[in-house]
């Protein structure tokens, strides 16, 4: 008799273990499919933003707004191909 339920009590730990570590899985694919998520669109909007703020600083620079030196450095840090000045 006492063997069975330790055999019963071991088989519902071993089924608890099971479902926890697959809930575990579960929730780590979540989270790391939600970060990655978030991080393209991150990306895609501060992307736009640093387009929006290049384009809106090359016609500064057209009217005569920003130096030279602001536009360079602005597109290096922006990642494009510095202009010549």
């Amino acid at each position: 008799m006492l063997s069975s339920v330790v055999e019963w009590a071991a088989a519902v730990l071993a089924a608890g273990l099971v479902a926890g570590i697959v809930v575990l899985a579960a929730g780590s694919v979540g989270a790391w499919w939600l970060y990655r998520r978030l991080r393209r669109r991150l990306g895609a909007f501060a992307g736009t933003a640093a387009g929006n703020a290049l384009q809106t600083a090359t016609t500064a620079v057209g009217r005569g707004k920003l130096p030279p030196q602001v536009m360079h450095e602005l597109r290096r840090r922006l990642g494009s191909r510095p202009a010549v000045w």
